[in-house]
């Protein structure tokens, strides 16, 4: 490697150290509220629970439900009706508020208000916001965007740390185990950094918009 590739390599590596610093913290938080998230219909049936199974005798129709919504939260307007998966599950009402907030308004089979919601309030909604702004509003988004971008650094610059320039496989596609202390701590991290690098970048990619 010549003097000016080698400035080069180390400048590049101060770059993907100091961008890892900045985001492995987000990256552990995105990954930890993304698999959260994907649990979103477990979570809001859990929280339902108490809305299931309810008496279906002298049920009554869902304009009924909706003015029994609308009459438990004064001045809402209707916006949507959510249709119960069951006989005897609860109607979701969803109306909106003065304020342009939301109310889910929970209402029985025979039209006896169960509930009433903060949509934003749910665990689902909750770790959402999490992982896009932090819970700081616009901000909190500038700063997980801000983090994304570090992170597609941290990406392109540990590829052109990991190629091989002229050395075997070993160490490039598969980790030289039988070698011993920095050597495989240095290969485990950019082996693996190589093989999930394309999904990495989908999903940074994908994420941003």
């Amino acid at each position: 490697m010549s003097r000016e590739a080698g400035r080069l390599y180390r400048t590049i590596w101060r770059w993907h150290f100091y961008a890892g610093l900045f985001v492995v913290p987000f990256i552990v938080m995105l990954a930890l509220t993304g698999a959260i998230y994907l649990f979103k219909p477990q979570l809001d049936a859990w929280q339902e629970r108490d809305w299931r199974g309810l008496p279906v005798a002298g049920a009554v129709t869902p304009d009924l439900q909706r003015d029994a919504a609308l009459a438990a939260v004064p001045g809402a307007t209707f916006h949507n009706y959510r249709i119960p998966q069951s006989a005897g599950d609860a109607a979701v009402i969803h109306v909106g508020l003065a304020d342009g907030s939301m109310r889910d308004v929970a209402v029985s089979p025979r039209g006896r208000v169960i509930a009433i919601q903060d949509p934003e309030a749910r665990i689902a909604a909750t770790v959402s916001r999490i992982h896009g702004a932090l819970l700081l509003g616009s901000w909190g988004g500038l700063l997980v965007e801000t983090a994304a971008s570090w992170a597609i650094l941290l990406i392109l610059s540990g590829l052109y740390l990991w190629w091989p320039r002229g050395r075997g496989l070993a160490g490039v596609l598969w980790p030289r185990l039988a070698a011993r202390g920095r050597i495989v701590w240095r290969d485990l991290h950019a082996v693996t950094g190589f093989w999930v690098s394309g999904l990495a970048l989908i999903l940074l990619l994908s994420g941003l918009p």
